[in-house]
């Protein structure tokens, strides 16, 4: 298998932008005797032009003796051991070449459906590559002999803005189902276009993902909608029929909710990238929110019975999916609970605007206006009222948008 190997002058890649941590281990593994590069996003962003996050290092070194070299390191994972090397800034990730070679061997496990479930099989650089699933990040780089490696024809699809796996995309998908997730969410990230072959693979094969972890597929989510790209990452789920899949409780036939999703993922990419944090109970209380809605009836006569069970019943489904963890489990239903306080303006909201969850609440109350126009007067209420002094909030509360608001905050209604 003979790569195409380019000088890195010819993309413009300046050893500045790498970690110099990265450049140490590298050197330091070259000492030692060993071959080691930088592969995958960090050098595919410097390829592109873009400032690289994440340098991976993977070399012909096996895990304990990288554990002997570096003593500020650990080996980690059984499934796939891989060595972390930890620095007071950062820790970077090493692993060693693997084997794409016969799945018989012992290092190598594979259950009945084609699914590797450990492989731990060392090999060289050109069977390492063979292992790797997307063509765009299995370019390796040598920063010391200034050498890109390309097996796969990477570069090209860098070009071309294609998301392609490397070698038959079924076989890929059911390898490892998730890789699904990471075809979706690189095309997101980056802007490009999925295979017409992983498309087809994905359509064949996406219900395998329920089969997954449901620790390994709330790690997606994640990336998927807390990394910049939210909006992209939706749209992209969607037209491939993964959404559906990860998030069954509602199924949006009218379209309703596509413009809520659209909007409230615009809204989070354009935080991430001012630089404000994202909380993952609310990406999932926007998630998981059109089921709650339907069977609460909360946009007209709410029915508290079915709202209360309703919220309890999403959430604990969702967890068998992708798994929400309890922390934030109790931020979504505090969310979703706190809307019902906005309908109910009384004494109780002088306090309300203090509380913790308020803010989280507001935003997402503003979010909902897209499905429910009439919910305008409420928010234009809500909005002056909460920056308003305190003789102002009293005055305030005796103009509620709602008659039966002020009935139940026990003031006139015709004040």
């Amino acid at each position: 298998m003979t790569p195409d190997i380019y000088n890195d002058k010819r993309f413009g890649i300046n050893h500045k932008n790498i970690s110099p941590n990265a450049l140490n281990i590298i050197a330091k593994l070259h000492k030692s005797g060993f071959k080691a590069y930088i592969v995958g996003g960090g050098i595919r962003d410097m390829i592109k032009g873009l400032l690289p996050k994440d340098f991976d290092i993977v070399t012909d070194c096996e895990p304990e003796e990288i554990r002997r070299i570096f003593r500020n390191s650990r080996i980690i994972g059984r499934r796939f051991k891989l060595v972390h090397i930890a620095f007071p800034d950062e820790v970077l990730e090493t692993t060693t070449f693997r084997s794409g070679g016969t799945k018989s061997s012992e290092s190598i496990e594979v259950n009945d459906k084609g699914r590797i479930v450990r492989d731990n099989q060392w090999g060289t650089q050109e069977e390492d590559v063979l292992r790797r699933d997307l063509t765009i990040n299995s370019i390796y780089y040598d920063p010391f002999s200034h050498e890109v490696i390309d097996y796969t024809n990477g570069i090209k699809d860098l070009k071309d803005k294609k998301i392609k796996f490397i070698g038959n995309s079924s076989e890929r998908i059911l390898e490892d189902p998730v890789r699904i997730l990471r075809a979706i969410r690189f095309a997101a990230k980056l802007n490009f276009s999925i295979d017409e072959e992983i498309a087809v693979g994905i359509k064949e094969h996406r219900h395998q993902l329920l089969e997954m972890p449901s620790s390994r597929l709330y790690e997606e989510i994640l990336k998927l909608f807390m990394s910049g790209h939210a909006e992209n990452s939706y749209i992209q789920l969607s037209d491939h029929g993964v959404f559906d899949i990860l998030f069954p409780h509602y199924q949006d036939k009218d379209g309703l909710f596509h413009k809520f999703f659209l909007n409230a993922f615009r809204e989070t990419d354009t935080r991430f990238k001012s630089g404000k944090k994202l909380n993952v109970g609310f990406i999932y209380a926007i998630l998981l929110w059109p089921k709650v809605f339907i069977e609460s009836e909360i946009s007209e006569q709410i029915n508290f019975k079915n709202f209360y069970r309703s919220i309890a019943a999403v959430v604990r489904k969702q967890q068998i999916i992708t798994s929400v963890p309890k922390k934030f489990s109790s931020f979504i239903k505090d969310i979703w609970m706190n809307q019902v306080r906005f309908k109910r303006v009384g004494k109780k909201s002088l306090n309300f605007t203090k509380n913790l969850r308020f803010r989280a609440a507001y935003d997402f109350l503003l979010l909902r206006e897209i499905v429910e126009p009439d919910l305008k007067l409420t928010i234009d209420w809500w909005t002056e009222f909460k920056t308003a002094n305190y003789d102002k909030k009293i005055c305030l509360l005796y103009t509620s948008p709602s008659p039966r608001d002020a009935t139940l905050s026990r003031m006139p209604s015709s004040a």
